[in-house]
């Protein structure tokens, strides 16, 4: 069986040196990227890869976002340095890495709109995007083009928490503690920012753009009958703002409106999860990954649980060959092995 984690990170060591420059790169995320050898180095990381038999990976960068460490100003050159050096590696190491996801400075949206045409010219199989910049919901209208570029060249975006330590869990409190806004709020920010591109008509707009949710569609497949019944209600809790013109807006269910989005297996080896996320979205909607290298071992853990997990959960020889590699080749546009 071939496998091609479609969702994990590395940050060319140019782009990285320069990251490390920035005050801002410092903090929460930024700290824990400096542990680990597998994210910046490549030899160790080519070695990582050659371990596991017929496994590759579609490279994309990591946290934190462009916007945390550079400013409006300084994203772009950040970007281009970041998404050619990508570029550089999966030209030079095509059996290792046979695709790449490129970042965009989101904080600087006119720039981002530019660097996605200009990756898109060079290669590239997709964009990476997070969930909130600079504490900006993605349906904010100046996001939209970079969806429209998507759509148009068909390509997938992929879809990457953000949240930090200064969002706080309760609103007494300045931030949140014991590092809950990693473990339980990127999973909630991750579903949040689902349920703003569909109620804001970005999904309904552009009918068939690929948005790969990281984690599986985070929160959204185990909690399917409460989407189904709770949002048939919408507007009857909210007071002070008219929506019923929402359900007439989204021209389906609502709960059909989210398995318009795909999800990635990236739940740390977790077969229930991944179980759950298959019946929600189907096997011809759902890619292996693994969120190599965030793991204690580098890598080595999540990689190793997440193939097992793979042999393991309920799946047809044909589904399990689709979740595996086929519709990664598919939506990536990478050939067959």
């Amino acid at each position: 069986m071939r496998y091609i984690d479609c969702f994990n990170h590395f940050f060319p060591p140019a782009f990285f040196e320069k990251m490390l420059a920035s005050p801002g790169s410092v903090a929460d995320i930024g700290k824990r990227i400096r542990g680990i050898p597998n994210i910046h180095m490549l030899e160790p990381r080519l070695r990582q890869v050659e371990t596991y038999e017929n496994y590759s990976q579609v490279l994309s960068l990591g946290l934190p976002a462009f916007d945390v460490f550079a400013s409006a100003e300084d994203s772009p050159e950040f970007a281009r340095i970041a998404n050619d050096g990508l570029a550089e590696l999966c030209a030079k190491y095509p059996e290792h890495f046979p695709g790449y996801v490129a970042g965009l400075p989101m904080n600087n949206p006119e720039a981002a709109v530019k660097e996605c045409e200009r990756v898109f010219a060079n290669g590239a199989n997709g964009v990476q995007v997070h969930a909130n910049v600079g504490g900006l919901s993605l349906d904010d209208p100046r996001f939209f083009p970079i969806f429209e570029i998507c759509h148009r060249r068909d390509k997938p975006v992929l879809l990457h928490p953000s949240r930090s330590a200064d969002m706080a869990d309760f609103a007494s409190e300045k931030k949140s503690r014991y590092e809950i806004w990693a473990i339980f709020g990127w999973p909630f920010e991750t579903s949040a920012c689902m349920a703003r591109l569909v109620f804001s008509g970005v999904m309904s707009r552009l009918p068939g753009l690929k948005i790969v949710t990281h984690h599986l569609g985070a929160m959204i497949p185990f909690f399917e009958a409460r989407i189904r019944i709770g949002w048939s209600q919408i507007g009857t809790r909210t007071s002070d703002e008219d929506l019923s013109h929402v359900p007439a807006m989204l021209g389906k269910p609502v709960l059909e409106c989210f398995r318009d989005f795909y999800g990635d297996t990236a739940l740390c080896g977790g077969v229930a999860g991944i179980q759950c996320g298959l019946e929600f979205f189907g096997a011809d909607k759902v890619l292996f990954a693994t969120d190599s290298p965030f793991d204690p071992e580098g890598g080595h853990v999540y990689i190793r649980d997440g193939l097992k997990a793979m042999r393991e959960v309920a799946l047809t020889d044909a589904e399990r060959a689709k979740v595996c590699h086929g519709n990664a080749e598919r939506l990536f546009g990478i050939g067959p092995e």
